[in-house]
């Protein structure tokens, strides 16, 4: 990763966990100002064909999982591991909620809330996976590895796997 690069990823890795943690521990539930509006929107959905045991509370989780998705995502390319990030998204999630238990008196902590964390925190690590196991298979237009240590690819050097061919 080229260093314009690595800045670029870490602001937006900062910039996304302010926003976490304003949402996380901001005094009030942050979807009150909206929840009127998309209580409307759910009834348009009813009575057009959304089945009707979609409520508010299967946005809620649904939300709840995206906005975990980029934490595991960012936490897998960080450590390169699919437990670590998993942990530390089940890890984050039971901290936001102690804390909106025992500092935010206008907040309800849920363990659901911390199975739709983890749940999104390993959407995003496989994601990740995912886009790198496409990227790394091999193109039916680049050359075959020979044994002359070429066809080494860039993610096998970060690993610490050897050349091919050596």
């Amino acid at each position: 990763m080229t260093k314009p690069h690595f800045r670029f990823t870490v602001f937006l890795a900062a910039a996304y966990l302010l926003a976490l943690a304003m949402i996380a521990f901001w005094p009030t539930p942050v979807d009150r100002p909206v929840s009127g509006s998309l209580r409307s929107v759910i009834g348009w959905l009813h009575a057009h064909g959304m089945p009707s045991f979609i409520g508010y509370n299967k946005f809620e989780f649904g939300a709840n999982i995206l906005l975990f998705i980029p934490f595991g995502y960012i936490a897998a390319a960080w450590t390169r591991k699919w437990w670590h990030p998993l942990a530390a998204g089940f890890a984050a999630s039971c901290l936001i909620e102690l804390g909106q238990a025992l500092l935010l008196p206008n907040r309800f902590a849920s363990l659901l809330d911390i199975v739709a964390n983890t749940v999104g925190a390993a959407l995003g690590i496989f994601i990740l996976a995912f886009l790198h196991a496409r990227h790394a298979e091999p193109r039916p237009d680049s050359p075959p590895a020979t044994d002359h240590g070429q066809g080494t690819h860039p993610d096998d050097e970060m690993a610490g796997k050897p050349p091919v061919g050596r």
